[in-house]
């Protein structure tokens, strides 16, 4: 599982879900010239890791739920943008070998980027305000053969982890309820961005938690998609 994605599940167990709901951070320069907002973005596969939750809380990795919820991203995705006309979505091209390893390091990197940026990049800490502004989160050029193999001026990533509880699960959440117990039930955490493929530089990231939807589901993730994407500039025009 991606070291971003666990560290945030990690403080969304402790947090209220509706205060992590559609946070955002979006690079200055970006908002200052609208302009130059990319219209042309090739999605690249959703990283996204599905979990059952046993009564005991002990989380089982589901691959085929994996499949299932990928698959969902990635039409919503697709989908919601040629809905709203906010760009145009191009699907990731096929890669040789070492343009997959590629591909993977940097989203590995990108992976490491979206945890600074969830943590200093909205600038809601006092002490780390200034990186609201000082938006110089990038993860290289390294990326740019994408662009040459595709046309588009940008890359989306989408990561996430969804926990869903199994029956068990449920039952020991009502049982404890008649205790005075509180147990926690599934959560899913996703963010999305937008990195320039030129240059690597960090566009815009949305993140989303929820206790409610369930990736397998595609109308839920639709609901995401719409969710994450109101935060992008062109959305707020």
């Amino acid at each position: 599982m991606r070291r971003f994605v666990s560290a945030v599940l990690i403080a969304a167990s402790v947090m209220a879900s509706p205060a992590l709901a559609a946070m955002s951070a979006i690079n200055p320069a970006l908002l200052q010239n609208l302009d130059a907002r990319p219209k042309k973005i090739v999605l690249l596969p959703p990283q996204v890791f599905v979990f059952e939750l046993s009564a005991g809380g002990v989380p089982t990795r589901m691959a085929d739920w994996e499949a299932a919820a990928r698959d969902n991203l990635s039409a919503a995705a697709t989908r919601v943008a040629q809905e709203s006309g906010l760009f145009e979505l191009l699907p990731a091209p096929p890669l040789a070998p070492a343009d997959l390893d590629r591909l993977d390091a940097h989203i590995g990197l990108y992976d490491r980027v979206a945890q600074s940026v969830f943590v200093y990049g909205r600038g809601e800490q006092s002490a780390w305000a200034h990186k609201k502004n000082e938006f110089d989160y990038t993860v290289g050029p390294g990326l740019a053969f994408l662009r040459e193999q595709t046309g588009a001026d940008a890359a989306l990533i989408v990561l996430g982890a969804d926990f869903i509880s199994s029956g068990g699960r449920k039952a020991a959440f009502i049982a404890g309820l008649a205790l005075g117990i509180i147990m926690p039930l599934g959560q899913s955490f996703m963010t999305a961005g937008i990195v320039d493929l030129k240059t690597g530089d960090v566009q815009w990231m949305s993140f989303d938690a929820s206790s409610h939807m369930d990736s397998r589901n595609p109308a839920d993730v639709d609901g995401l998609m719409r969710t994450l994407y109101q935060t992008w500039p062109a959305a707020t025009r």
